[in-house]
């Protein structure tokens, strides 16, 4: 299980965990679930990158072209307010893939989203406005519940 995606209904907070080597294929279901799941794109959301995580096999470019499926995705979508999408990165061997994403993106516009990255757990809560109770929840994933996982995607697919 490389990608698993987790919501908290009681938050309106989605945590997206990437652990193992993600791979363009698990990055591009998990886009695809996305564009027929919108609804989980409404919610401010911590993305996580896990120790011992990579992207290794996936290039900038083909991040590009993700970057732009999610343009696609978003195009059509209304928010009332500036969602929130902070990243941890807690690999060194993902570090490079992970500041391409997320460094020095327009997302406010298009996305109506805020992007940042952050070093650290109580960095991130803050941004996002959590309690230390919450940040607590967030830490341990106590409260999220599973809405996607990229191995259920696999099986699928290879069905």
């Amino acid at each position: 299980m490389t990608i698993i995606l987790r919501h908290h209904a009681e938050l309106e907070l989605t945590r997206a965990d990437y652990a193992g080597s993600v791979t363009l294929e698990e990055l591009l279901a998990l886009a695809a679930f996305n564009a027929a799941e919108p609804q989980w794109l409404k919610h401010d959301c911590l993305s996580l990158v896990l120790p011992g995580a990579d992207f290794l096999s996936v290039n900038f470019a083909e991040l590009d072209a993700i970057f732009e499926r999610y343009r696609a995705i978003y195009g059509p979508m209304r928010f009332h307010i500036m969602r929130r999408s902070a990243w941890l990165c807690l690999s060194p061997a993902a570090r490079a893939h992970v500041d391409y994403w997320a460094v020095d993106r327009e997302t406010k516009q298009e996305f109506s989203s805020q992007l940042r990255l952050f070093e650290t757990f109580k960095e991130a809560g803050d941004w996002l406005m959590l309690q230390p109770s919450e940040l607590d929840q967030l830490k341990s994933g106590d409260g999220f519940d599973v809405v996607y996982r990229s191995e259920i995607t696999r099986r699928a697919a290879s069905a």
